[in-house]
């Protein structure tokens, strides 16, 4: 709007005003006042266009309306509609003059449109009728400083000082002042001078902390943020300050102990205090402090996946994977459009083997990230420990469609679907997809191992099994899972010496970690007569959980039974 219709309308808005001021008040029967009450109901619920209606239905039959007029600024001022907000307590303080709240509500609706000298006119007629009142020396305070009229300003926070005493608010309002009118050292011995008298007021203090960091004069805000904390020791913007300084100064004891504290504190964002505890995860030594921290993030704000999502990074770091992995699903249930947490829940799950939870987790993970192919992938993988052959095999082929330059990811896909294969008995789509898997990734020995354990499995391609696990072994000759495969393979091959050889590198004796080396071990020894030791490595396998179907009636029967999954 130009400045000539600017003048226009609030010209009109002047003179309508006045004009409402010659007209006689307007009885309000029974239907008005429960008009106008609807109009409040609605305002109260939240109900804003409905309470509109309702209080220009009321100014329809009373313009003159004060209560109407103010109700409609209100509603306006929350829709931030600030030129009908303004007109409506214009008209409202117009019609009722003497309604000191009316008044307020419009020096302050002008100081919100940024008129600072109609703000200043009202308040200082408001300052004529309650000379005590602080909130209107504040606020044209406020109006004098955006204007930069020092010398106006300066009277009136004078006038304030005589009529209400001298207090620290005050001294900080003169500061403001002669700093936007560039008298700052004039401001600066106002807040000296305040500061002896009202010694230990953090306000003030503050303040000049502020002034000489802006104005790049660290060594006095150093002092001063020293000075302030020790007065205000719940101050957390200052204790972020002092131990950003006192850290770069080279102070770390007293610089960690300050940001740790800011931490705990209000005033920082919790984006600054994440910047602190990325900064303290990333040191060489984890410090002692850090649990305590990251419980107090995830207490102070549960509902911010970030908080949660450092608890993840901290526990994973000291490797305590359990509580990590619950910790990144609360960040998640904060917020689920986080990859790369989800990546870490998936990748923890994986590997530790839950496969019932990575299946659960995996599936949501595809509902939010649908083109990502890792969460098909383990999926996929889970599903096959699962035994859920049919849907493991269709999403891992959809998955693999979402791999893009990565020989590595997709032949590990391609290993997974020939287990998928291999459990629905479809020997030739197996082969030819493990096959798929050694042309993309030849050194790939977890999927050389996985193929040849297979072909032992199902006793097919023994002397091709047998030159893909030497391979293997050749450079991991140690690895117990690969140990299995040549065992096993040997076995299958009826060399029971030999295979024992093996499986008893690959089971680590009676206390066998691993259900399947266990079981192995057992089925070995009864072929070699030694039934009673076979006996003992089949109910280590069962304690360990294994998935053999037939294993209970080996261990009943006493006798060997080739599995069944």
């Amino acid at each position: 709007m130009n400045k000539f219709l600017f003048l226009i309308c609030w010209t009109l808005v002047f003179t309508s005003c006045a004009n409402l001021k010659k007209k006689k008040p307007v009885e309000h029967d029974a239907a008005y006042i429960h008009t106008f009450h609807e109009g409040v109901r609605f305002k109260l619920n939240g109900q804003n266009q409905e309470a509109i209606d309702k209080f220009n239905a009321c100014l329809v039959i009373d313009e003159m309306d004060d209560a109407a007029h103010f109700a409609l600024a209100q509603i306006y001022l929350n829709q931030e509609n600030l030129d009908q907000a303004a007109l409506h307590t214009l008209k409202a303080s117009a019609i009722d003059p003497k309604n000191e709240h009316y008044q307020s509500e419009l020096a302050f609706m002008y100081v919100e449109s940024k008129k600072f000298q109609e703000a200043i006119a009202v308040f200082e007629k408001l300052l004529k009728k309650t000379p005590n009142n602080p909130t209107y020396y504040a606020g044209a305070a406020e109006c004098y400083t955006q204007i930069g009229d020092a010398k106006k300003g300066l009277d009136l926070l004078n006038r304030m000082e005589n009529n209400l005493g001298a207090n620290p608010g005050i001294a900080i309002e003169k500061f403001k002042l002669l700093v936007s009118a560039k008298r700052e050292e004039e401001a600066i011995t106002v807040l000296k001078n305040a500061k002896k008298k009202f010694s230990g007021e953090p306000m003030i203090i503050a303040n000049l902390v502020d002034y000489y960091l802006q104005h790049k004069r660290f060594q006095e805000g150093f002092d001063l943020l020293k000075e302030l904390v020790a007065v205000d020791p719940n101050n957390g913007m200052a204790l972020l300050m002092l131990g950003d300084m006192q850290m770069q100064a080279g102070d770390s004891k007293n610089g960690l102990q300050n940001l740790k504290a800011a931490i705990k504190s209000d005033g920082p964002s919790i984006d600054q205090k994440m910047n602190i505890l990325i900064a303290l995860q990333g040191q060489a030594v984890m410090d002692p402090d850090m649990e305590s921290l990251v419980l107090y993030m995830c207490k102070k704000y549960p509902k911010e996946a970030k908080a949660h999502s450092i608890s993840g990074d901290y526990y994973f770091k000291v490797n305590q994977f359990v509580q990590a992995i619950e910790s990144y699903k609360s960040a998640v249930a904060c917020d689920p459009n986080v990859y790369p947490i989800w990546n870490q829940i998936l990748l923890l799950e994986y590997q530790f083997q839950q496969f019932d939870s990575l299946a659960i987790d995996a599936e949501k993970c595809i509902g939010f990230f649908p083109t990502q192919a890792l969460p098909y992938f383990v999926l996929g993988t889970a599903l096959n420990q699962q035994r859920n052959f049919l849907k493991a095999l269709t999403t891992l082929q959809t998955g693999i469609e979402y791999v893009l330059k990565d020989a590595d990811l997709k032949a590990e896909f391609q290993g997974q679907i020939g287990e998928a294969e291999f459990g629905l008995n479809h020997t030739k789509e197996a082969m030819s997809a493990y096959e798929k898997a050694l042309s993309l990734s030849i050194k790939n020995s977890f999927v050389r191992n996985q193929y040849a354990y297979q072909l032992a499995l199902h006793e097919i391609e023994l002397v091709k099994a047998t030159e893909i696990i030497d391979e293997v072994l050749a450079l991991f000759p140690d690895e117990p899972r690969y140990l299995d495969t040549k065992g096993l393979i040997l076995f299958q091959q009826g060399k029971y010496p030999e295979s024992k050889t093996f499986f008893e590198r690959a089971s680590g004796g009676i206390e066998a970690t691993d259900k399947l080396c266990a079981e192995h071990m057992g089925d070995v020894l009864f072929m070699l007569g030694k039934k009673d030791e076979a006996m003992s490595y089949w109910l280590r396998a069962k304690e360990l959980g294994s998935a053999n179907k037939v294993l209970n009636e080996k261990i009943t029967q006493k006798k060997y039974a080739k599995p069944v999954f």
